[in-house]
């Protein structure tokens, strides 16, 4: 069997799809060595996720292109390649710059979320909650099959697409992440040293200053409180995308200012893979407050590092979570504060919830999601 993948994802630099969509061709190859994979790019694959791909027999098919003429690549080129490489199946994660077209083979999607339907004014205005649509529903119409990580993503794609149950099958993520790759301790020491985080303790937020879908106002707030509690002196710290040219980071900035953190706040802006485990590991806390997501990756891989979880009690994060994470309303400054201050100031409590995580990151495997992402091959090719 020939599989396609839409390798765009990795092509840049962290996200849950590429994450994802790496761990998959990694453990596919091993599940399945007969399996002939190509990758399909306009450009080279990003450095973070070469030792996901160093021991696989995984074919890259690079076909580079100007980025302003980046836009060809998933509508006119993909299609091109898929005919004449003679894929089977053709998967890809959906992403914005995925148009409405007919692949020239049978083709798996995977939605990671459809958040923008589960919080406070997303949508705003009738034209831009009717192209929000009108693209998840296309997508739904082109795939055989539509692939989500969670349960909550995928009643949210029944629900928006209308479409039947058995065309959506969940394939949960894994956890952990035993690359061939390990960062070595004096690097580790250095990627703190460079962030002005060693020897300190600090509570990392997986969520970035941007956007109104992820609005961090009601972090900065917690954080401010818990600044104000707590005894020991405490460092927050973003990580993710700021942009900065929005203006957004800019009123994020002033509300740190007026709460009396900015000096307390640490942002990382879009950070390379090692140095954001390097960050991660060495957290006395992770906080993962999404308003609604489909997808957890954020707590999995805390779990797996052994750092206690702060985590929201909307969307998939509940499902990942279990009783292992402390769960709050992401509305709620306070229960979020109230929740740092436990695990900051409990030293038995922050040991409880941290071995709770590592337990709970067991019950999800790559190796798993792999198997039931070949089932679904099979099925497709079988039809």
């Amino acid at each position: 069997m020939r599989i396609g993948f839409d390798a765009e994802v990795l092509t840049e630099g962290k996200t849950a799809p590429a994450h994802y969509l790496a761990k998959l061709i990694e453990h596919l190859a091993k599940l399945d060595p007969k399996l002939e994979i190509f990758l399909f790019a306009p450009d080279k694959i990003c450095v973070d996720y070469e030792p996901y791909l160093r021991g696989t027999d995984a074919r890259r098919v690079v076909e580079r292109l100007p980025k302003a003429q980046r836009s060809r690549w998933p509508g006119k080129v993909l299609p091109r390649l898929l005919k004449e490489h003679k894929i089977d199946v053709f998967h890809t994660p959906v992403k914005d710059s995925l148009p409405f077209f007919r692949p020239p083979c049978p083709t798996v999607i995977t939605v990671f979320d459809i958040a923008p339907r589960g919080f406070r004014d997303a949508l705003r205005g009738l034209v831009e909650q009717w192209r929000f649509k009108a693209r998840y529903i296309a997508w739904s119409r082109m795939a055989k099959r539509i692939l989500t990580v969670s349960e909550t993503a995928r009643k949210d794609v029944l629900k928006l697409c209308r479409i039947a149950s058995k065309q959506v099958t969940v394939t949960e993520l894994g956890a952990g992440d035993n690359t061939p790759d390990a960062i070595s301790s004096e690097e580790e020491e250095n990627i703190l040293r460079k962030y002005h985080l060693d020897g300190k303790t600090f509570v990392v937020s997986v969520s970035g200053l941007d956007r109104r879908h992820r609005d961090p106002d009601f972090i900065i707030e917690a954080f401010a409180d818990c600044h104000r509690r707590l005894s020991k002196d405490v460092v927050f710290v973003f990580t993710g995308n700021n942009y900065r040219s929005e203006g957004y980071y800019a009123r994020t900035l002033r509300k740190m200012e007026m709460h009396g953190i900015r000096d307390r706040v640490i942002a990382t802006g879009f950070i390379p893979d090692k140095v954001f485990k390097a960050i991660l590991a060495n957290a006395a806390v992770a906080v993962v407050t999404p308003f609604h997501s489909g997808t957890s990756l954020a707590v999995l891989e805390s779990f797996a590092l052994g750092v206690p979880v702060i985590a929201s009690d909307r969307g998939a994060v509940p499902e990942v979570a279990g009783d292992a994470a402390i769960m709050v309303d992401p509305y709620d400054s306070k229960a979020i504060s109230d929740a740092l201050c436990r695990l900051l100031d409990n030293q038995m409590e922050h040991d409880l919830y941290a071995e709770k995580g590592v337990v709970q990151a067991r019950e999800f495997s790559w190796e798993k999601m792999a198997k039931q992402t070949l089932e679904v091959y099979e099925q497709v090719c079988g039809e």
